[in-house]
């Protein structure tokens, strides 16, 4: 299997995942209940952590090889610099606010919003590895 092989395997979960976690998963936080909410995210975090690090460690990884290997691919780099800097700026503090909080209706939306930017960068870094 070559390095792009790789990638579009990656990118390929990448793309299903964010695009379950804005139509499904995120909306959802809305319909859990109050008194259940705080264990549910919990769980919900830790599980999804398990899936989403290991790939987004592996999208740098790939991009490092491809570098070392090939060339820079400037484009692809500045989506996934956008992708970290927007998960760790904008998802990871509505999460610890939901995480500590409990459930919030303006923080969830905020989280659903937000998360757009991401949706849209890995949608379109699997669209580039696809039709590059």
């Amino acid at each position: 299997m070559d390095i792009i092989e790789i990638q579009t395997i990656i990118d390929s979960g990448l793309l299903i995942l964010i695009w379950l976690v804005q139509l499904i998963i995120y909306p959802s936080f809305l319909h859990i209940g109050t008194k259940d909410f705080v264990d549910w995210h919990n769980r919900y975090i830790g599980r999804i952590g398990m899936i989403v690090i290991p790939l987004m460690l592996s999208q740098v990884g790939i991009e490092i090889m491809y570098i070392v290997q090939h060339d820079y691919r400037l484009s692809r780099i500045l989506m996934i610099v956008a992708i970290w800097i927007s998960t760790f700026s904008l998802s990871v503090p509505c999460h610890n606010r939901l995480h500590k909080d409990g459930k919030n209706s303006t923080i969830t939306r905020h989280l659903i919003t937000s998360n757009w930017i991401r949706t849209i960068l890995w949608s379109m870094l699997f669209l580039e590895t696809v039709f590059a």
